[in-house]
């Protein structure tokens, strides 16, 4: 599918949810599992499919020396200069949520707030997993292709993705608002402390710009692994997105 296998895939995937409500449904984990069953379907559609005969804790077992994160099982390929990640099942990559806790209150009659609400990273679903990575081409440069969709022999479904190897050294925080906000970025405030950015022009979040995911090099500065999202009404609300 080349080099637009992430696009291809993704606009398929949405037109058959579209015809599917349970790709919608109220509860997270059933819109995960849903989208991910439908997206096995694309994949045999597109060619896109690998059954590899093993689980998903086999794969791991069997694959100790490839770093593992919160998201992806990363492995290097330094003959293509690529970077091959697999998403870590049942997840597919995480999505910035705001998320309401309780708090601890020692005297009830003082008036203090009894929970309060902080931006978290839940599980991300197929489709907002793809569309993080179109948004990451489009306004980053980047290179990222969905080159499977693996069926794992215990029911468990990941993505498999490509993305060039980027070297530098890690920006400074003032290069990474520098950068974005020559870009068109606005940097919101964000009482849970992450570094969020907003494009008012397309309403796009860009959360997670920390100098870990953006490397400064002799090309400029390039963010590889900041989450890039479309704001719900609640946190559009909760970051004060447009201010009455």
């Amino acid at each position: 599918m080349g080099s637009d296998s992430l696009v291809s895939f993704a606009e398929r995937l949405r037109d058959v949810c579209e015809d599917h409500g349970d790709c919608n449904g109220a509860e997270r984990s059933d819109r995960i599992h849903n989208q991910a069953q439908h997206a096995l379907t694309v994949a045999t559609e597109l060619g896109l499919l690998i059954e590899p005969g093993c689980s998903w804790s086999d794969f791991l077992r069997d694959s100790k020396g490839n770093p593992i994160g919160t998201e992806h099982m990363v492995e290097l390929d330094t003959a293509s200069g690529l970077v091959g990640k697999t998403t870590v099942p049942p997840a597919f990559g995480v999505i910035p949520e705001v998320l309401r806790f309780s708090v601890a209150v020692v005297d009830p009659d003082s008036g203090a707030p009894r929970d309060r609400e902080v931006i978290e990273f839940v599980d991300a679903t197929p489709l907002e997993y793809l569309s993080r990575w179109e948004a990451s081409n489009e306004f980053f440069g980047d290179n990222v292709q969905l080159v499977s969709v693996i069926r794992w022999s215990d029911g468990m479904v990941s993505f498999g993705i490509t993305q060039p190897q980027y070297h530098g050294v890690p920006a400074e925080p003032r290069d990474i608002e520098e950068f974005f906000k020559d870009a068109g970025w606005t940097r919101l405030k964000d009482p849970s402390g992450h570094v969020i950015f907003f494009h008012y022009s397309f309403a796009v979040m860009a959360i997670d710009a920390e100098k870990r995911n953006c490397y400064l090099n002799k090309g400029g500065l390039q963010p590889f692994d900041v989450i890039l999202c479309h704001p719900n009404d609640k946190m559009e609300e909760f970051l004060r997105i447009y201010p009455t």
